[in-house]
């Protein structure tokens, strides 16, 4: 969906978006927010992961900026969707991950072969598996590409409503089934859409729906940031625990109210 100069000037989608955005989420399993934040910033945080990855070490922590700017970590509009959705008191962790394509990209098949197209699957799993009817969502992903997704470049592949499909999974015993592996057969009789998408989109996914990475037939690496936003219920006793890393406290300090609820289960560090 489109967002209006003036929602972005607020930092808030006026009602009428939101319903839409919490009512698509609901029914398709995605919404997709288009070119809603800076290219610069796109490029800041790939110039700063390409030079992680070649440092082969910590020098480049994720627990820093550019990586943990308010953009990112506290998305004003992803994060209304997500309240709508949950209730305020959801979670998540730092860091969070990346999910990247390169043209050599091979992923693993069920029967032990290689492909260049990854086996459909789910994030998360229905929360009771074998109950007859799919409940609220309690697992929310937010993918921000960092470059623009094209079908040459790898988007991902995902099957709208999937969310709401009780299948039981393939086999109880089979070695992927920590991936929520779905049924090639099934997807085949039911339509999907490629997610094409501009650099600095947000996409706000129920982490049940079913999808996949594709080839990548481009020499630029297809590289996307994944957070993972938990229902409250996920963490019931509060435990604050359940997140090895620390956050640096200098960078705590800068994190606002919301941020710091959001983050609430990690500790801080010195």
């Amino acid at each position: 969906m489109e967002v209006s100069l003036e929602e972005l000037k607020k930092n808030k989608l006026n009602s009428e978006n939101l319903d839409i955005a919490i009512r698509t989420l609901n029914e398709v399993g995605y919404v997709i927010l288009e070119e809603i934040l800076p290219i610069n910033l796109m490029k800041d945080i790939r110039s700063s992961l390409e030079e992680r990855n070649n440092q082969n070490d910590e020098a480049v922590t994720l627990m820093s900026m550019p990586f943990l700017d308010p953009r990112i970590i506290d998305n004003s509009l992803a994060i209304q969707i997500i309240e709508a959705t949950m209730g305020n008191k959801f979670f998540s962790s730092l860091p969070y991950g990346f999910n990247t394509t390169r043209r050599d990209a091979l992923y693993g098949t069920i029967d032990g072969g290689e492909s260049d197209t990854q086996w459909i699957h789910r994030d998360s799993g229905q929360l009771f598996p074998g109950f007859p009817i799919a409940l609220p969502v309690s697992k929310i992903v937010v993918n921000i590409p960092l470059v623009d997704f094209t079908a040459e470049n790898g988007c991902t592949e995902l099957w709208p409503g999937s969310h709401l499909i009780v299948d039981p999974p393939i086999d109880v015993n089979d070695p992927y089934h920590a991936y929520h592996v779905c049924s090639e057969e099934r997807a085949a009789a039911l339509p999907s859409i490629r997610l094409i998408m501009p650099a600095g989109s947000v996409i706000v996914r129920d982490m049940r729906c079913w999808h996949r990475a594709m080839p990548n037939h481009t020499d630029e690496t297809r590289t996307m940031i994944a957070i993972v936003y938990l229902h409250q219920f996920h963490n019931t006793m509060g435990d604050h625990g359940v997140f090895r890393s620390g956050i640096p406290e200098e960078m705590w300090d800068q994190m606002s109210d919301r941020v710091q609820s959001v983050y609430r289960f990690h500790s801080v560090t010195k």
